[in-house]
């Protein structure tokens, strides 16, 4: 029986309209994760190697690293191991002290249809592609950096879409590249709004890109080209309650 490596979902909400009447949403396609969300196996994890080499001009100052992200309070990195495991393979991948660790290209477990393996209850943890060019503001992301993020998890998860779901999303260029996508990217701390930023032009993201029921939730205009990659994505960070004491 296979282990299962926990994997953080690709959500994607497409919007399919009718061509006589651009204005009017017709019907709602989501892509909200894959067959089996728990594992990935480690020929898929190099499409998402080859995505990166092939759309690494987005961030080509950056270097791709994925992430482990605890879906519970309190789980740490104590005696978590990560392998690449097949009949022939057994390679341990470090995790670093920030949950970042890397997937190196090996011909021999390619060939062995080997998994990724974490040594943890599923569930627990799930991943995403991390990529990150150094030098930037605090409080803000990239936009290149994260329509590169976009096109490996994409090249990772695309074939395990239902083909009802690929024959909407592929026509309008994959959600990476369709205006009707919103692919929703994680922030480490809840936030109240986003900003673009390029030069002197600003626009703040309009609330149906922002998730209202998970404030670490939102999604940038990955398609809008009028948007260089250069541009920052500023975030306002959700002020702690003030807690007013009591008087004597």
């Amino acid at each position: 029986m296979r282990k299962f490596f926990p994997l953080m979902l690709l959500s994607v909400s497409a919007t399919v309209m009718a061509e006589d009447a651009p204005a009017e949403p017709i019907q709602q396609v989501a892509v909200a994760g894959t067959k089996d969300p728990d594992w990935k196996p480690y020929r898929k994890m190099l499409d998402g190697l080859n995505a990166f080499d092939e759309y690494h001009a987005l961030a080509p100052k950056a270097e791709l690293k994925f992430i482990l992200r605890p879906q519970q309070p309190n789980l740490t990195l104590a005696d978590l191991k990560l392998r690449i495991v097949g009949d022939n393979a057994n390679i341990e991948l470090p995790i670093a002290a920030d949950y970042t660790f890397s997937v190196p290209r090996d011909e021999s477990a390619a060939k062995d249809d080997a998994d990724l393996r974490l040594n943890s209850k599923k569930g627990l943890f799930r991943w995403r592609p991390d990529i990150h060019t150094a030098g930037l503001p605090a409080g803000t992301r990239r936009l290149g950096d994260l329509r590169l993020e976009c096109e490996v998890r994409w090249a990772v998860d695309k074939f395990d879409a239902s083909f009802i779901k690929l024959a909407f999303i592929v026509p309008l260029g994959g959600v990476c590249h369709s205006s009707r996508s919103r692919v929703f990217f994680t922030t480490a701390t809840p936030i109240t709004g986003a900003t673009l930023v390029s030069g002197s032009r600003r626009e703040k993201l309009p609330a149906e890109r922002l998730n209202a029921t998970d404030l670490t939730r939102y999604a940038p205009p990955l398609h809008d080209q009028s948007w260089p990659d250069d541009t920052l994505v500023e975030f306002e960070l959700l002020a702690p309650p003030v807690v007013e004491r009591a008087s004597n």
